[in-house]
């Protein structure tokens, strides 16, 4: 039985005429936050406006603090390196994993429905892999002993045996937090103020309006175009001791839109974002 349907979602039959040349649908919702999912839309789905700004639908894993700090994805391995324990024919796009009381984004066997739609799971066998996206899954509780069936996006090519190796991460936006996450990539900028569980919109690519960490944009000098996330998530002006052996190597945020003078404050801080396409 196959199940589900592509998780990203494009608006170019309604967009593709130019910048804002003909009517463009109402875009509130990018900006709204709410415990209830938009029924139009899943975690990560995508939404393009015709500038070339890209939106992602996430689910916020803890109370942000504002909007000027990036969103990072919390979510760790749901299994890694086990027997898929279920072997699957060449040519289904459904499979059976056996998973344990220590697998799940919480390790503790837990695993909603649906919860890994939009994630990756890779099939091992010696050098072989197979890698798909997920488009849905069946529920799985603590000590459960059936198998957990996951929907894939695309069937196998080969077959895979029972003892073959699975990995499956989870969707990058399902758990998106602010805060000093040691290893935690930002996915992107919040377009509200979210808290706890619920669902809202973060920008990952195009002209965004960011709040600098130190410095005024331009104070340092006229060559200052490059930022990056910092452990926190602020926005910082890239600095030649973010590489060297004491610090360590931070994420690239995007580039400065505007000329700077070497004058602080002599650039509006809006930079073209570039985290996601």
């Amino acid at each position: 039985m196959a199940r589900g349907v592509a998780y990203t979602k494009h608006l170019d039959d309604t967009l593709k005429k130019g910048i804002y040349l003909t009517q463009v649908p109402n875009m509130d919702f990018l900006y709204d936050a709410s415990t209830t999912r938009n029924p139009e839309y899943h975690i990560g789905d995508r939404v393009v406006l015709p500038d070339g700004r890209v939106f992602r639908y996430g689910k916020c894993s803890n109370d942000l603090d504002g909007m000027k700090w990036g969103c990072k994805n919390h979510a760790k391995l749901i299994t890694e390196l086990d027997a898929i324990g279920v072997a699957a024919a060449a040519g289904v796009s459904e499979v059976e994993i056996t998973f344990s009381d220590t697998d799940g984004a919480a390790n503790d066997g837990v695993i909603a429905v649906d919860e890994l739609r939009g994630g990756y799971i890779s099939f091992y066998r010696g050098t072989a892999r197979q890698q798909r996206g997920i488009v849905g899954n069946t529920a799985r509780a603590n000590g459960d002993t059936t198998n957990t069936t996951v929907y894939l996006d695309a069937s196998l090519r080969t077959a895979v045996n029972e003892n073959d190796n699975v990995e499956v991460i989870g969707n990058p936006y399902y758990t998106l937090r602010q805060g000093s996450l040691s290893g935690g990539s930002v996915m992107g900028m919040p377009c509200a103020v979210a808290t706890t569980g619920q669902y809202f919109w973060v920008q990952t690519w195009g002209i965004c309006r960011i709040t600098p960490s130190g410095a005024e944009i331009g104070a340092n000098n006229s060559g200052e175009r490059q930022f990056v996330f910092d452990d926190y998530g602020s926005v910082s002006s890239h600095r030649v001791d973010h590489d060297d052996a004491d610090n360590p190597s931070w994420q690239h945020a995007g580039f400065l839109v505007e000329v700077t003078d070497s004058t602080a404050g002599s650039a509006a801080p809006f930079i073209n974002l570039q985290i996601n396409p």
